[in-house]
């Protein structure tokens, strides 16, 4: 049986407050979010200048969520729990390539390769492929591999599994848990709102399937809470809504904001509110600050009772099971 070398990959986080313009640099530094029609030395010098700008702001957030981001202790534990429910099925180690900050993904190469893997597999913790998370992600593994001058390697890629039955199910577990924040009166003035993250436009028409991807998982989700649940009846009678944020800069992104949906349900009178983090697996700056703290504050001020915010899928059990799934469906579709 070949060794697999299974790399989670995600976009990763600062680990302390000193590193946040770095990680900020390395963000804006990637050409497949931040397009320059010049060099990329020119890049560097607008990755430069922005990070400074933007990293007394950004350390200001970080400091409400304990300082540093959260992304990496929960990946893991999410790489420990997969390589032990694989176990029993691959010769694997799981192995954690972030995009931005450490450990990259050209530690996780190397080390894979050390420990002399046959196989690697391209394990995205992102749901719905894009080409600026995924798809940078395949990109630098790439890059990292060409380095090395590795070209004997068997790469298997996952690209994305929105409308995974498993991974619904672990989504609509956490619905589920922060749903017993309301009660029966509760109920009758909620909206469940769906906040994935943006993309600049630009992306979707040059063929991004992103937008449908996220889609279909908002689809699935909602067919799953209406129609397998156990309060089936009571989420048919709740409104829904699809909306984006963490938009960054002056292009157009996908609309409507996270934000603005939020004003405006306001301005109808709606007095609570879930929050299901849509396009996030671990909890981070995102969820934690942009939702838990930003968000929220503006709800409260325009008189909302109730805002929830889900937890993002973390430890949960249930999608480290539809992970060992989607790993497994992939070993056997590549024999």
């Amino acid at each position: 049986m070949p060794k697999y070398g299974i790399i989670l990959l995600n976009l990763g986080g600062p680990d302390s407050i000193k590193n946040v313009e770095r990680f900020l640099y390395n963000l804006f530094s990637d050409p497949d979010i931040f397009k320059f029609p010049f060099s990329q030395a020119t890049q560097k010098v607008f990755a430069r200048l922005i990070s400074k700008l933007r990293a007394k702001k950004v350390i200001k957030y970080y400091q409400q969520i304990g300082g540093r981001s959260p992304i990496l202790s929960y990946t893991l534990v999410q790489a420990k729990l997969l390589e032990k429910k694989l176990k029993p099925f691959l010769d694997c180690k799981v192995y954690i390539g972030m995009r931005y900050w450490r450990p990259l993904i050209n530690e996780a190469l190397e080390m894979a390769l050390k420990d002399d893997t046959q196989k690697i597999i391209l394990l995205p913790l992102y749901p719905q492929y894009s080409t600026t998370t995924t798809g940078s992600s395949f990109n630098e593994f790439y890059r990292s591999l060409k380095k090395l001058n590795i070209d004997n390697k068997e790469i298997i890629e996952i690209k994305s599994y929105p409308n995974n039955e498993i991974y619904v199910k672990a989504m609509v577990e956490r619905i589920e848990e922060a749903m017993a924040n309301f009660n029966m009166d509760d109920l009758e003035n909620l909206v469940l709102i769906f906040s994935a993250h943006s993309v600049p436009v630009k992306f979707i028409k040059n063929g991004d399937p992103y937008l449908d991807e996220t889609i279909k998982s908002y689809n699935a989700i909602l067919d799953y809470l209406r129609n397998k649940s156990e309060r089936k009846e009571i989420y048919k009678n709740i409104r829904t809504e699809l909306c984006f944020q963490s938009k960054v800069g002056p292009v157009k992104w996908l609309e409507p904001s996270t934000v603005e949906t939020v004003q405006k349900l306001a301005k109808e009178g709606i007095k609570n509110m879930l929050v299901v983090p849509l396009s996030f697996v671990s909890d981070n700056i995102e969820t934690l600050y942009e939702l838990g703290i930003f968000v929220r504050d503006i709800a409260i001020k325009n008189g909302v009772k109730k805002f929830v915010v889900a937890e993002a899928l973390n430890d949960s059990e249930t999608f480290i099971e539809a992970l060992k799934n989607i790993v497994l469906e992939a070993v056997k579709d590549e024999k």
